[in-house]
């Protein structure tokens, strides 16, 4: 095996610890809600906690990856992340959780963005897209298995089994990682003073295409981030699913996504980059506006809606992180960590803010899959992406 080979190995166990952090222990929550004497919006905060720490700590992770190298973010951030997750096996309260949760993202958004601009460093524009989408395939990946591997743990030795796992993947590949990455930083970066880096915060936050894909990513992912937090209360609270028949439920969206991922390179040749953005933020769009009209007794058509809006988002994420990535190539890590920021933590302030409103779960989540309108009609109105698609 070659040292690309193996680093490729790598790169790609990196992506899954972040959702792995989500979904293996959906299954767990009414049983840590009895555990730990939580309520149900007490449980919920342990998703979005997370997701905020995943946010944040990408403003740091980059310019981090970017200074020391990627071997140095990946190490600092699968350190954390085994750590967090033994911390979250033991916790005695729900502080404790929280914390564990919190400590755990900042690990995971480190990981996240060593990945992402690694592949940055080592391919160029539709290239790193299909890397990105291949990518976004291995976290659909994840809701397909790790709930069911969840459900299973939790079955054989309690909710607590499920971070003891995350901490054992962390750890074997926080053993891997200094055989294939290396500690230098990339050459592009290594040879430029930071002065005259061809992009910097300002520059980021004046692209017009930049803010615009990643508000489209923040919207999806708000979405996403929304519906596994209403999820577990539908389906086992409110629709008297048993834990494994909602993991096998999970598991078969889960499916569906990583369907959507591996066919996004597919797609993208046939109708264009921009129109398959466009294409997943229909989808979503058209998920919410079903949810609009059922009630929360519904558990399977709230789960056909939720595929819906789930399946455009994994069409069109690691696209759309390619297109924010693309006009920066002298600074991937610090455009990676930005646009992650804005995707982690609008995302997390989506899911929080529909779950503190009065609405019922499918109402919820057709409230945060709608959100999604607003970069679907930046995009159609924005003057360069028309250009982009009528030349395509």
């Amino acid at each position: 095996m070659t040292r690309n080979t193996l680093a490729l190995i790598v790169v790609f166990s990196l992506i899954p610890l972040g959702p792995l952090a989500i979904d293996i222990f959906l299954p767990s929550m009414p049983e840590m809600q009895n555990a730990f004497g939580a309520t149900e919006a007490e449980m919920r905060l342990t998703i979005p906690f997370y997701v905020y720490a995943l946010g944040v700590a990408q403003l740091f992770g980059g310019p981090v990856s970017d200074r020391w190298g990627r071997l140095a973010s990946a190490m600092l951030g699968l350190g954390a992340y085994v750590a967090a997750s033994l911390v979250a096996a033991v916790a005695p309260d729900l502080i404790w959780l929280y914390a564990a949760r919190i400590l755990q993202g900042l690990g995971a958004s480190f990981t996240m963005v060593t990945a992402f601009a690694w592949v940055r460093d080592n391919f160029e524009g539709d290239e790193a897209g299909k890397w990105l989408s291949y990518m976004s395939g291995l976290t659909g990946s994840v809701p397909m298995i790790a709930p069911v591997i969840g459900g299973v743990l939790a079955g054989i030795w309690g909710w607590q089994a499920s971070f003891v796992m995350m901490a054992l993947a962390g750890a074997l590949i926080l053993v891997a990682a200094p055989f294939a990455l290396t500690g230098e930083r990339t050459t592009k970066v290594a040879e430029l003073d930071a002065e005259r880096l061809s992009c910097n915060l300002r520059s980021l936050m004046s692209s017009r295409s930049f803010l615009i894909y990643s508000l489209a990513n923040t919207t999806t992912f708000g979405a996403l981030m929304a519906y596994v937090s209403i999820a577990p209360e539908v389906a086992m609270t409110r629709g008297g699913m048993d834990e494994m028949t909602f993991a096998f439920t999970l598991g078969g969206i889960g499916l569906l996504q990583m369907v959507f991922s591996f066919a996004a390179p597919i797609v993208v040749a046939r109708i264009g980059a921009r129109r398959t953005v466009l294409t997943g933020l229909a989808m979503s769009v058209a998920g919410g506006t079903g949810l609009m009209f059922i009630n929360e007794m519904e558990t399977s058509v709230f789960f056909a809606f939720a595929a819906l809006g789930g399946g455009g988002f994994s069409l069109m994420i690691g696209i759309s992180t390619g297109l924010t990535l693309q006009p920066f190539p002298n600074c991937a890590g610090l455009a990676a960590s930005v646009g992650g920021f804005l995707r982690m933590f609008g995302g997390a302030a989506i899911a929080t803010f529909v779950g503190l409103t009065d609405l019922t779960g499918p109402q919820m989540l057709a409230l945060a899959l709608l959100t999604s309108l607003l970069p679907m009609v930046l995009m159609l109105f924005n003057a360069g992406f028309r250009a982009a698609v009528s030349n395509a």
